[in-house]
Parts: C-alpha cells; sequence; structure tokens
C-alpha cells in the first residue's frame, strides 16, 4: 500500500502552506528520511524528509496552497509503482490542485532540469543558505550528501565544525602557476559578505588567510570580512618582495579591484607590521587599524621558531613549533598540526616561505620597524598583544604612541584572535564601529 507524504504543520499558527522546492522528480526512488522537498516561511526553511523507502509518485505542484497534514505525495513500492491506478491514484490534495485546469491535461510535475553547472557545484538548500550566511560561510565548492549532491544543513554544520577544529589551517585550493612575477595580485576571499565598511584582513609569516577563520567561526559579525595571502604565502605569487613597500602596493593594487571606499585594517604578526605601513603610505581610505601581536616593534624575533617551523615536516616534528605560538597547549588541534603537515609536502611554497624570512627577518632579526608608522596615524588604532608571547617580545610595546591603545591580555602567547577570540572580536568591533 503506498505510503501517503503529508505537509507538515511548522508553526502553532500555520494551517496552509506551499511546497518552495521539490528535490526529487515524479517517478524517482527516495530512500527513508532522505530531503525530498522544502517549505520557506517567515522564519525558516524547512527540509521535509521522506517517511518511507520507495517510489515517489503524485506530486502537488510547487507553489500550490495546501492544508497542513494533506497529502502531496505518495511513496509506492516498486511493484505499486508500476501497476498503474488504483492503490497508486493521484492524492487529494493533487486532484484539489488539478481540478481549476480540467479542461487540460493535468501536467506531470517534477523539478526543473538542473544545469551542468549546478550538477558541478550543487545549489545549497534554503535552510544551508541561511546557516551560511549567518555563519559568514562560502559554500562555493562545497560537496553535499543531499540529493544529486545537494549542500544541506548537515553539511555547512560539518563545515563549522571543521574550521573549529582546525582554525588557522592552510588555505586549499590552486596555486599559482610556476613563473609568478613580483607585484602580481594576492589570493582574498571574502570570509563574510554584507553590506557596510569591510574589515580587510593580513595574516602572519608561514600563516595564510585561514588564519582568521577561527576568529569568526559560530559568531555572526557586523561587518564584512575579506582576507588576503600575503606574497609567498597561501595561494599568492610565490615571488618575494623586494622590501615591505613593495609588498604594500601588491596589498592595495589586490583591493583597489575588490573594495571600494573606506575600510578598517587588521594584521597579525608580520600583517600587522604590513597593516601599520600601509595606513602612513595613505594609499588607501582606512578608518581603522587593529594589529594583533604585530611585528616591527623592535628588532628582537624567536630565530628558533621562522627556522624550525619550516623545517620541520611531520606532525610529530611540528607540533612542539606549533605549540610555541600559544599559551595554552591544547590550543593548537591534532586537525591543525595534520593541516600543517600536509602544507609542508608542498616544496615550493615551503621554500618560497624561507626566502621570505630570509628577506625580512635576516639574521635572526626584524629590519622592518613601524614604530614612525604608527607615530603618524590619525586613526584610532589598537593594539592587542599577549604577556606570555614567545615569538615576539610582549616587551616591545613599551614604546607605542600614546595615540594607540594597548590591550595586554594574560593567558595568551602570540595568537590572541585565536586563544581569545571573544576579547578579540568585541575589540575589533569596537574599533569599527568607532571607525564608522
Amino acid at each position: 500500500m503506498p505510503l501517503p507524504v503529508l505537509y507538515p504543520k511548522v508553526s502553532l499558527e500555520m494551517e496552509t502552506g506551499r511546497i518552495a522546492r521539490w528535490l526529487v522528480a515524479d517517478g524517482e526512488t527516495v530512500s527513508a528520511g532522505q530531503v525530498i522537498f522544502e517549505i520557506d516561511n517567515d522564519k525558516a526553511a524547512v527540509e521535509v524528509e521522506a517517511p518511507g523507502a520507495g517510489v515517489l509518485r503524485h506530486l502537488v505542484a510547487e507553489g500550490a496552497e495546501v492544508d497542513v497534514g494533506a497529502e502531496v505525495a505518495r511513496i509506492a513500492a516498486p511493484a505499486e509503482a508500476g501497476a498503474g491506478a488504483g492503490a497508486d491514484a493521484p492524492t487529494p490534495a493533487a486532484r484539489a490542485v488539478a481540478a481549476p485546469v480540467a479542461a487540460r491535461p493535468a501536467p506531470q510535475v517534477s523539478p526543473a532540469p538542473v544545469p551542468a553547472a549546478r550538477a558541478q557545484m550543487p545549489n545549497p538548500t534554503p535552510l544551508a543558505r541561511r546557516i551560511a550566511r549567518e555563519k559568514g560561510l562560502d559554500l562555493s565548492g562545497l560537496p553535499g550528501t543531499g540529493p544529486r549532491g545537494r549542500v544541506q544543513k548537515a553539511d555547512v554544520l560539518a563545515l563549522l565544525s571543521s574550521i573549529a577544529a582546525a582554525p588557522v589551517a592552510p588555505a586549499a585550493g590552486p596555486r599559482p602557476a610556476a613563473g609568478a612575477q613580483p607585484g602580481g595580485q594576492l589570493n582574498a576571499a571574502w570570509l563574510r559578505r554584507g553590506t557596510g565598511m569591510p574589515v580587510v584582513l593580513l595574516h602572519g609569516y608561514s600563516a595564510d588567510l585561514n588564519n582568521w577563520r577561527g576568529l569568526f567561526a559560530g559568531t555572526p559579525a557586523a561587518f564584512p570580512v575579506l582576507a588576503l595571502d600575503l606574497p609567498a604565502h597561501g595561494a599568492s605569487p610565490r615571488a618575494v618582495p623586494a622590501d615591505a613597500d613593495a609588498l604594500c602596493a601588491q596589498v592595495e593594487a589586490t583591493l583597489a579591484g575588490l573594495v571600494e571606499g573606506p575600510l578598517v585594517l587588521a594584521g597579525h604578526s608580520f600583517g600587522g607590521a604590513v597593516a601599520a605601513r600601509l595606513a602612513a603610505r595613505g594609499g588607501l581610505d582606512l578608518r581603522g587599524l587593529c594589529l594583533f601581536a604585530p611585528a616591527g616593534l623592535g628588532p628582537e624575533i624567536d630565530e628558533s621558531f621562522t627556522r624550525g617551523i619550516l623545517r620541520a615536516r611531520s606532525a610529530a616534528s611540528l607540533r612542539p613549533w606549533l605549540e610555541r605560538l600559544v599559551h595554552d597547549p591544547a590550543t593548537i588541534s591534532d586537525a591543525f598540526v595534520t593541516a600543517v603537515a600536509a602544507q609542508r609536502q608542498d616544496e615550493g611554497l615551503t621554500a618560497a616561505m624561507a626566502a621570505f624570512a630570509e628577506r625580512f627577518f635576516p639574521d635572526g632579526t626584524q629590519i622592518l620597524s613601524i614604530k614612525a608608522d604608527l607615530a603618524r596615524l590619525r586613526v584610532p588604532a589598537r593594539v592587542i598583544f599577549g604577556r606570555q608571547d614567545r615569538i615576539l617580545p610582549f616587551g616591545a610595546t613599551r614604546d607605542l604612541p600614546a595615540t594607540v591603545g594597548l590591550h595586554a591580555v594574560d593567558g595568551c602567547g602570540h595568537l590572541p584572535h585565536l586563544e581569545h577570540p571573544e576579547l578579540a572580536l568585541r575589540l575589533l568591533a569596537e574599533l569599527w564601529r568607532s571607525a564608522g
């Protein structure tokens, strides 16, 4: 006997509703628990699952109004599906929808054909899109577990979990072609889209733009967020700029094609030094500067780290170096260590970062100083620095200009934005609001 598919009650006040989209065509075989259609209302997008396995038949048309509890389809056993009339006759709701057009043959309702491009990049369900929008996730290329590979709620939640487990995982994606020239466009990604003044993020040495994902995972932000890979890092060109100003010129050229109008800059470690130099150059419509453990405040740097983090290849040899970045070793997850170990298999990228270190940290010395850059600032600026930082000395902050606010964080190493994300995000949001 066919199994009825009923229109669910998704809110207390709801008496009737409409099917926004069928995800399975009439005559297709479905399994119990498979999402077969979607409902959109003012509060949420709801995915409705098949109550059993079999062949889905007699679908009520998309957009047709039906009563809560009414049959909108039937699931027949394969033998019943091929038997024709009788037990497999159209549902009452389907007949009611078809009645006004009885003068014409009742159309067989099925979803529109899926273009080839969608097969390569599945269209997320409304609920998946809403969650991604709230969390600032880009679902492009994410494999889905739904029908025809469609991205569903579970896929988005799994992505959020993976981001939380590996907050600074190296960027995946295509590497630039060999022979990339200095001054080329840098790799960039919108971590959160939206309206208003964007915050542009610059990571530190030996990291990449994914360094920032842990700061925003699971927490909505009030502003758009754009992150860049520095030269010789991530998926950006691997040629090392001649000096800090040449590097800044690459950042400015990249942002010219992505951001119009004012922005806030945030940088970590070497990215913080670059952000300060960008502010001093005056080429951007900069309204605020937020620096997490910035380099360039003094000549000292842990040379053993800058070399050791590139020499290590296995998870076992990388972990001690990665734990040196933080006050609490538990901050460094196994997933993160595994991701960095996988990155080290790219010998070309590792060589590029080594050349980068030799250019900007020769003989274990920071040659880029941002003290004069900070002294010339005319925009709100904050520095967030861990008192237990073992890569750059906290003592270097004592010479900050009086116009730059210092937030000294106890129980914190070189990654304040990841070790204390709530504090870091609150300070960044406060700066963004004051800059606007």
